[in-house]
């Protein structure tokens, strides 16, 4: 196993262009965001660009809440190449994309181009930028999240970025079941990616806690992969875990082929500092 940092450095629709006490300043496409990021202990280099922003989150006493300029619009869309995903106001701190997970999108988007006739499975899927990605590189992509909400997002993203509606099969489930319906179907897949959170619900308020479930999902990630089999990538975030634990994880359940895993994070514009974000393991074969 080797150790592999992912570092994003940023593109035209998306800069992180400071941090410090407790906060990143980000540049997506024409808007200037102030969000809370508990990794941040360190001070603002640039405390006067911060009055720039056009929209904070900020805790409140009656709970959290996007405080926004006069006239900045609640939707707007991002681009990274060909893909387009509209990002929103909508929903807590998250706005629809984690753009440190570019690489990823890159390594996903390459990797369909080279080798035609992948199918990708993508749990947990969120709004779909690793679907679109590798959609738009030629694989058949299943993409699975628990959220009516989200999912249609998945859809709107797809046919903003290009695509037909069917590009993507897109499924409301809990994941821990579609999976294992999956294998009684007898599905497989060339790559799969899952992005887990701490904690969640399924649409039929299924629990999901990562201590006792992950180990469980992993144990089943063999029985979806096909004889041809590209890649699997697991990604983590607060959930107090090390890269290294993700990269065991994956190692006790496919001891052949190759494991790599990091930290994930994004450089700070102009500067040496970089923010981590995350963690990742990812096998390939």
């Amino acid at each position: 196993m080797k150790r592999i940092d992912t570092i994003t450095t940023g593109w035209k629709d998306y800069q992180l262009l400071d941090s410090g006490d407790g906060r990143k300043l980000e540049q997506f496409g024409a808007f200037l965001l102030d969000r809370p990021d508990t990794q941040t202990l360190w001070h603002k280099s640039v405390p006067a660009q911060w009055s720039e922003a056009c929209a904070q989150f900020v805790w409140a006493e009656k709970g959290e809440r996007w405080k926004i300029d006069k006239g900045i619009p609640e939707q707007w869309t991002f681009s990274w190449k060909d893909m387009i995903q509209q990002l929103s106001f909508k929903g807590f701190k998250h706005i629809g994309i984690f753009p440190e997970h570019s690489a990823q999108w890159e390594l996903l988007h390459s990797l369909g181009k080279r080798t035609t006739g992948l199918r990708m499975l993508n749990l947990f899927g969120y709004t779909g930028a690793a679907s679109v990605a590798a959609a738009l590189g030629g694989m058949t992509v299943t993409h699975v999240d628990a959220s009516k909400q989200t999912v249609q997002i998945v859809k709107e993203n797809a046919v903003l970025s290009g695509l037909t509606t069917e590009s993507i099969r897109v499924i409301t489930e809990d994941t821990l079941k579609y999976v294992k319906r999956l294998i009684a179907r007898g599905e497989q897949f060339e790559v799969i990616v899952l992005d887990p959170p701490a904690f969640g619900r399924g649409p039929k308020g299924e629990v999901w806690k990562i201590e006792e479930s992950l180990a469980e999902l992993l144990e089943l990630i063999p029985q979806l992969l096909s004889k041809n089999a590209r890649m699997v990538i697991l990604n983590g975030y607060a959930a107090g875990y090390s890269a290294r634990t993700f990269a065991e994880l994956l190692k006790a359940v496919l001891p052949s082929g190759t494991i790599c895993y990091g930290d994930v994070g994004i450089a700070v514009h102009n500067s040496e500092k970089q923010l981590p974000t995350g963690i990742y393991a990812m096998w390939t074969n």
